[in-house]
């Protein structure tokens, strides 16, 4: 069989242009140390790969997650141990006033103190997260949370609960609404918390309910039922205020009186010695859920007042001891808020542990379905270069048997 030159020389470059073309792909790898450089040269691993990618990458976004999760609870509970010294020092000045030896203007240097306390609350509680967002707004992240009201704070914020999403199958709260820690201090279990003043003579009890059609009107803020010398008739003051609210009005037992959304009634009480109201008796009325700057503004206010009788220190007693009481309740809230904190924390902690774990894993999925083995991969190129070799001299040699060669 005659083969012709022309034959001789397109087999010969296909086939040295292939071998080139494989050392050179094999030379592509050992540099690139990936096995697969196109889905081509293994589509299955290829389709894998692309999965398993997907998964490390939202893998790595978790974790980037938790990080910004961690720096906000770390930065919450920072500033919730803060308000925890600060609500401590309170303790401490509300006992110190309770000193029986104290003058009014003793007391009155306690009430500046108690004042920067209070201011440092309001800082503490319009704390941000180091990138201006507020702490404690809820979702409304970009507003003040509480603002400086007579008798309180006003809060402006949200009642939202704002997660992050720290795996595929979890959700870390942030830090709450300002709502849930520095309110929400139970002063009694029903709407208002009623209580007689400790010089009262008469015997008479008092009850307030919210009216539902005025619930629009209540204010959240602190009254004083006060009888007149004779017993008989009996004025509203907003103490938070100084202004009062339902003028002298004759007293009949169990007649409710309505003002600003509440429904206020005393009844003469059962049984001797004096079922009545006695001349000159008091009722505060205060909302059964207080926050702590309204506690502290009352303590400030109580330590203000001059208390040279007898009445008036049985008066500011009764107003340091539901103080106490109120701020031992805030701390509670604050405790348990930190409590709730450091869970977080430590679920996340846990989550970082799996996520690590995980991607170890992603990586090592990837690194079995697309990395090069060095010893296979050299060898084989060793072993092309060889061939190549040998199909470039065997060309030679092959071209060199043309009848031109005899003829010259």
């Amino acid at each position: 069989m005659r083969i012709s030159t022309s034959t001789i020389y397109q087999s010969a470059g296909t086939r040295i242009s292939d071998l080139q073309v494989s050392v050179n792909k094999i030379s592509q790898q050992v540099s690139s140390g990936r096995r697969v450089l196109t889905p081509a040269d293994d589509p299955i691993a290829s389709a894998r790969a692309l999965v398993i990618s997907q998964s490390d990458s939202l893998n790595t976004q978790f974790a980037t997650n938790r990080q910004a999760a961690r720096n906000n609870l770390s930065a919450s509970e920072s500033v919730l141990s803060n308000v925890t010294d600060t609500l401590h020092n309170i303790k401490t000045l509300i006992v110190k006033a309770g000193n029986g030896t104290y003058t009014d203007a003793e007391r009155g240097f306690i009430a500046q103190e108690l004042q920067g306390n209070l201011d440092q609350l309001f800082g503490q509680a319009n704390a941000t997260d180091g990138t201006g967002n507020y702490l404690f707004s809820g979702f409304n992240t970009t507003t003040a949370p509480y603002s400086k009201k007579a008798g309180g704070a006003t809060y402006n914020g949200d009642l939202g609960q704002r997660f992050i999403q720290a795996d595929s199958s979890r959700q870390i709260p942030l830090s709450g609404p300002g709502t849930d820690i520095f309110e929400n201090i139970r002063t009694s279990p029903g709407q208002f918390n009623v209580q007689p003043n400790p010089s009262n003579a008469g015997l008479a009890v008092a009850a307030a309910t919210i009216n539902v059609p005025t619930s629009a009107n209540l204010t959240g803020n602190n009254y004083e039922v006060a009888f007149d010398n004779l017993g008989t008739s009996f004025t509203v003051t907003n103490k938070t205020t100084n202004t009062v609210v339902v003028p002298l009005t004759p007293y009949v037992s169990g007649t409710p009186i309505t003002f600003d959304g509440i429904d206020l009634s005393v009844t003469n009480a059962v049984g001797p010695p004096v079922s009545a109201p006695g001349p000159g008796d008091k009722f505060t009325v205060q909302p059964g859920n207080q926050n702590i700057f309204e506690t502290v503004t009352d303590i400030i206010n109580a330590l203000n007042i001059p208390a040279g009788t007898a009445t008036a220190k049985k008066e500011l007693t009764a107003a340091l001891n539901q103080g106490n009481n109120n701020v031992d309740k805030s701390l509670n809230n604050i405790l348990t808020v930190r409590a709730q904190l450091g869970t977080s924390l430590k679920e996340l902690d846990d989550l970082d542990t799996e996520g690590d774990a995980k991607g170890v894993a992603f990586k090592q999925d990837l690194s079995a379905l697309l990395d090069l083995d060095y010893a296979v991969a050299l060898t084989e190129l060793s072993q092309q270069q060889v061939t190549l070799q040998a199909a470039q001299q065997s060309f030679v040699k092959t071209s060199g048997l043309s009848l031109f060669d005899y003829i010259r």
